[in-house]
């Protein structure tokens, strides 16, 4: 039966074979098997092939368009299995901010990756980079097999190109998958209303602009340059070597064993060579080429320009002439208006009138070898137009400044010491302490970490993703807490065309002909033609600060980082002397210098800003970019010209690594910055303020003094507790020891001056006349809303204590205290040394006066009381201080206790003096002293629990901060 059935089953199969077409036959089967893809003449169907080339040659991705709805399509490469790309995105238009590089905050937007299929789809895939082996093959294995690669996204393959290889649908990728790339800025995308604006193809690259809706309608535009980027083009990396500020590109080679081989770090640079070796002077193989855009005002242009070519000089110096170019881009004449800024073979000098304070110089490098491929600086508006209005708003950046991660960290759970709530407006502490206690704790305590950490994770990045290169370049003031290169040299020039805006209009030169002369400093001799008038200010003044800011920029994208020591290598005697004038007045152009105004420093005035780049300029370039031997360029290291310390040595201990600070002898700055404030202040009415002009300008001139003092105490608290930090190494010529105490002495004048500028009432020039009109305009409309809710009687008591509050945070703090503790032990005993009791008996002294004498004598009225209203917020505030230092646990680590002790000593000797009020003390003294002696002896017993929340004598009626810190050992009362 099984035989019977066989057989009829392969008749009917010879049968079928029979009536079956013959088409079919020869396809081998009942039915064609159906193609993997539909034919690309099919799918191409309305599209026009783009060629950007003028001979037409082939591009890097194939790309057709299709006119009536902008569709795009892209056959990759013919080797696209072999290759990595990288997408640089700029967001181009539609934000405040359009131009910038994308992902210079975060790991969206530019992406290094190759292509894998699987089957019918493209996977865009993020190689593994930083974790290598260089070691034996077992070693290779192992770390491939560890560390593996990532896939960013993945797209759908529409068919086969012409040459054979993969087409996408280009939309999808840019349009539909926008996000990816720019985050935050395209939330809420609509990608069924995307417009291609731009599409280009080149040999190496493509460049695709695309506009579409985001959040809220608004139409922003995405451009993304896809290049090839070759693994290995001839570029030989150089090793970075911590002497010489350079941004880095680094990597972990786990074939290697020394802890100081394991980390392998290139220096960030540019592929400039000789065009002809055997020549000391040669041009450039390759010039590197900056264009500067059509949006630089034309009145600026020459001193952007300037900025840029002045490192040519130090290019020549390492035998290369001409190292950088300079063209323009022109509208009228369409001159280079064919070359794209968002193009990633371009360098841009760009401009945008937004009224922010901001530049900004970041770069793209090659994520291997640290090869700098192109870089764009973005230049705003807002500085400039802080030649006419306050610095008062930067206030608790100044005061800030010189803070530690450790101690901001101490100040998260001690918000009654932080002068970012002290110094406050009083209607918006609420919304600081909410918004605070919203966000959680930030790593450092909010503190930026520098120019980007290599290994450690930034927000908006994916799992377990690191940085292996630090974003060359300068960041703006966005978020905080974000870890990326934090430069603010354009916020620094703002504060200086403020204040140089004051000066100028108190002089009356900005009515005049002539530039301030030599003869008579901060005087007025007019003997040089004071040139054009730039948006009304002297072309003098705002050309070579333009320029300043440039070269700083540029320096950036060279690939060097801040040196914030550079400003300390000549005193101000010898910046305001002819041995100086016409030369660079510091290392570095990388640092952030004040505006000199020269007040009896020197016999004349001397250049305003830097005008040249510096000493440490032309070493570091001829380190990062010389043909010879780098060990020879380093043994210079110890030359007191080139002092360097960077972004990180700012919260350490060395006090001439800060931003701002001036001068050999930052003490002499710091003095005659405050004779400045003063002549300032005494002629805020009767100069400032012109005939037909608001009075508010009277409240926002003692602003920007306040800035001005706020700083320069803030430097000064810096040296007190502080080391000297040299990078040189051992057998380098005249190696200097890396850490060495400031002398006692130099600590002791420090302290000083932080008393004398801060905890005295004469130290604020207020006169009841000028408060009398430190009013302020009201508009009810976006232009005024800044002032709309504040009170135009200045609030007097409530701004002093939060100097003051600050001014005592910047000395009584764990880290400093631990400092001045730590360097007690450094110093041989039979040496000077600042110690902790010397500290606080200072303190002690200086706020308490009126009672130090013991004398209980004299006749006092409420209208001339013992103890000055500002006096008595500031006595109040110091025991508060002391009471939250005796805690146990106010200050961790083994300094705690020390500390603690002193603090009780202190406060019974406070007890002491405020025991002796006699009966002729007016009522608000007797008060004050009552109440804190009674406060004390509670303390003291250990019976009263001081409430963590009191702002104290800060905040009149008391002000409370919700629940008690936990582990404070405080509680409500």
């Amino acid at each position: 039966m099984k035989n019977e059935m066989k057989r009829y089953l392969v008749s009917m199969a010879g049968l079928a074979m029979v009536a079956m077409p013959v088409s079919a036959l020869a396809q081998g089967g009942p039915e064609a098997e159906k193609p993997e893809f539909p034919p690309f003449a099919e799918v191409s169907k309305g599209y026009d092939k783009i060629v950007s080339t003028a001979d037409g040659s082939g591009s890097l991705y194939t790309i057709w368009r299709r006119e009536k709805d902008g569709q795009l399509l892209a056959e990759l490469p013919r080797s696209y299995t072999n290759q990595k790309h990288l997408i640089a995105a700029t967001l181009a238009a539609g934000d405040m901010w359009a131009g910038l590089h994308s992902g210079i905050f975060s790991a969206e937007a530019d992406r290094y990756f190759y292509w894998k299929r699987y089957d019918k789809r493209l996977a865009m895939v993020s190689p593994q980079i930083e974790t290598r082996s260089t070691g034996d093959q077992q070693s290779k294995d192992s770390v491939g097999r560890q560390f593996t690669d990532r896939v960013l996204l993945d797209v759908g393959i529409v068919c086969m190109g012409p040459s054979g290889q993969p087409v996408i649908d280009l939309d999808e990728l840019l349009a539909a998958r926008a996000g990816d790339f720019f985050g935050a800025d395209a939330a809420g995308g609509n990608a069924r209303l995307a417009t291609v604006t731009k599409c280009k193809a080149f040999p190496d690259n493509i460049e695709v602009a695309i506009e579409m809706p985001t959040r809220g309608g608004v139409l922003r535009t995405f451009h993304y340059s896809i290049r090839n980027v070759p693994d290995s083009s001839g570029y030989k990396p150089r090793v970075a070597d911590e002497r010489v500020g350079y941004f880095t590109t680094t990597y972990r080679d786990l074939g290697k064993f020394k802890e100081d081989e394991k980390w392998v770090r290139y220096i960030n640079r540019w592929n400039i060579e000789k065009a002809d070796p055997s020549l000391k002077l040669s041009p450039p193989k390759r010039p590197l080429v900056y264009y500067i855009e059509d949006t630089v005002p034309v009145r600026y242009r020459r001193f952007v320009r300037d900025g840029i070519l002045v490192w040519n000089k130090a290019f020549e110096k390492v035998g290369i002439k001409d190292a950088i170019e300079v063209y323009y881009q022109d509208k009228a004449t369409g001159q280079n208006m064919d070359k794209d800024p968002e193009d990633a073979r371009y360098n841009f000098i760009r401009w945008l009138s937004n009224d922010q304070g901001t530049a900004v110089g970041p770069s793209r490098t090659h994520p291997l070898t640290g090869e700098i491929l192109d870089a764009d600086i973005v230049l705003t508006d807002g500085w400039i137009r802080h030649f006419w209005y306050q610095a008062n708003d930067y206030l608790p950046e100044t005061a800030t400044q010189n803070l530690t991660p450790e101690t901001l960290n101490w100040l998260e759970t001690k918000p009654q010491w932080d002068p970012r709530v002290r110094m406050a407006s009083p209607q918006d502490r609420d919304r600081i302490l909410a918004e605070r206690s919203g966000r959680g704790v930030l790593r450092y305590g909010g503190r930026v970490a520098g120019a980007g950490e290599a290994d450690c994770t930034h927000p908006g990045m994916l799992p377990n993703q690191v940085l292996t290169h630090q974003p060359t370049g300068d960041s703006m003031t966005f978020n905080p807490a974000m870890e990326s290169t934090y430069c603010l040299a354009a916020s620094g020039k703002a504060l200086d065309m403020a204040l140089m805006g004051m000066n100028l209009e108190i002089l009356g030169l900005l009515e005049e002909e002539m530039q301030p002369g030599s003869e008579k400093p901060g005087e007025t001799k007019k003997d040089e033609p004071k040139g054009d008038t730039l948006d009304g200010i002297p072309e003098w003044f705002i050309g070579p600060m333009l320029a300043d800011l440039v070269a700083h920029e540029v320096g950036h994208t060279l690939g060097l980082r801040h040196n914030f020591k550079a400003s300390t290598i000549y005193s101000l005697s010898q910046i305001n002397s002819d041995e100086v004038k016409g030369k660079p007045f510091t290392g570095s152009v990388m640092d952030y210098t004040p505006v000199n105004i020269n007040m009896q420093d020197g016999k004349l005035q001397g250049d305003f800003c830097m005008t040249d780049i510096g000493k440490y300029d032309y070493w570091a370039i001829e380190y990062g970019y010389t043909m010879g031997d780098t060990k020879e360029v380093l043994k210079r290291v110890a030359e007191p010209e080139l002092v360097y310390g960077t972004d990180e040595d700012t919260v350490g201990p060395d006090p001439r690594a800060k931003r701002y600070d001036f001068s050999a002898n930052p003490l002499d700055f710091a003095n005659s910055r405050m004779k400045l404030v003063a002549y300032h202040r005494e002629r805020i009415l009767s100069k400032f303020v012109k005939e037909g002009q608001s009075f508010s300008r009277a409240r926002r001139g003692y602003g920007i003094t306040l800035n001005d003092q706020t700083s320069v105490v803030s430097m000064m608290s810096s040296w007190v507790g502080a080391s000297l930090v040299n990078r040189d190494r051992k057998g380098d010529p005249n190696a200097r020891t890396p850490v060495t105490p400031v002398p006692a002495a130099q600590q002791r004048a420090a302290l000083e001056f932080v008393v004398n500028n801060a905890f005295k009432d004469e130290a604020f020039g207020l006169t009841p006349e000028l408060l009398s009109y430190m009013t302020v305009d009201k508009w009810s409309d976006a232009g005024g809303m800044r002032d709309i809710m504040a009170d135009p009687t200045w609030e007097v008591h409530d701004r002093i204590i939060g100097i003051q509050a600050s001014a005592l945070t910047m000395i009584m703090n764990p880290t400093t205290l631990k400092r001045v503790y730590d360097n007690e032990f450094r110093v041989p005993a039979d040496q000077d040394a600042l110690t902790l009791p010397e500290v606080m008996e200072t303190m002690t002294n200086a706020i308490w006066t009126e009672f130090k004498s013991g004398d209980t004598s004299g006749s006092y009225t409420t209208r001339k009381p013992k103890v000055s209203s500002l006096r008595r917020n500031l006595q109040r505030e110091y025991v508060d201080r002391l009471i939250d230092l005796s805690l146990p646990d106010a200050v961790p680590g083994a300094a705690g206790k020390p500390i603690s002790n002193l603090a009780i000593a202190q406060l019974q000797t406070v007890r002491g003096w405020a025991g002796k009020a006699g009966a002729a003390y007016d009522a608000y003294t007797a008060a004050h002293l009552n109440e804190l002696t009674k406060r004390i002896d509670k303390a003291l017993d250990a019976q009263y629990i001081y409430n963590a929340g009191s702002m104290g004598g800060g905040f009149p009626g008391g002000m409370f901060f919700g629940q008690p810190t936990p582990g404070t050992g405080y509680e409500s009362k």
